[in-house]
């Protein structure tokens, strides 16, 4: 009989997570049991574990569904980016721009100039992608493209709705602005 009452309450237990949309403690949470009962740990030690594996999950799947949505080049990030090979007194603000996004949740412009080559669209995808690890939405724009999209809908007469897409993002990064005059000059 007490078989059968604990696999009703595994069985409810299942039910439970599967409907809350769990996917980390569906997965882990028969493991982590057993583990807790050979590690005396606490209710709320076997719970705690739980809810960081959920929370990794969700955190990972975030970033993973931000990184896509924002069009930013993922192997252009502070991991492949040598600041060595820049001014020190960039490499520093660049770091500093890293080490405090209050730049980006503050809708504080940044403008990245400079001679073509010298590694802008890096740095702007590098802060793109650490902006998206920290939890502000980015989206990367070629300036060409932006405007285009931007007359697009201005001619189809959904530029407000067109533009109301845009405030999901937190930040925007437009790209090559320097190219933009050509573009508009041909439409």
């Amino acid at each position: 009989m007490k078989q059968t009452k604990n696999k009703t309450s595994s069985h409810q237990v299942e039910l439970l997570i599967n409907q809350l949309n769990l996917k980390a403690i569906a997965k882990h949470y028969q493991t982590l049991s057993t583990q807790a009962v050979e590690q005396s740990w606490s209710y709320p030690q076997y719970l705690a574990k739980l809810c960081e594996l959920e929370v990794a999950r969700r955190y990972q799947n975030r970033v993973q569904v931000w990184t896509k949505d924002s069009k930013i080049a993922i192997d252009k990030s502070f991991a492949t980016l040598d600041l060595l090979e820049l001014p020190k007194s960039v490499a520093d603000n660049i770091v500093q721009l890293k080490d405090d996004v209050s730049w980006a949740t503050d809708a504080m412009n940044l403008l990245l100039i400079g001679p073509s080559g010298v590694g802008k669209s890096h740095i702007a995808a590098a802060l793109g992608n650490h902006l998206i690890e920290k939890g502000v939405r980015v989206k990367w724009f070629n300036a060409s493209f932006l405007v285009q999209q931007l007359q697009q809908a201005k001619k189809e007469l959904l530029l407000m709705q067109f533009m109301s897409r845009l405030d999901k993002y937190k930040t925007l990064i437009i790209d090559d602005i320097g190219y933009v005059e050509s573009v508009t000059r041909s439409v």
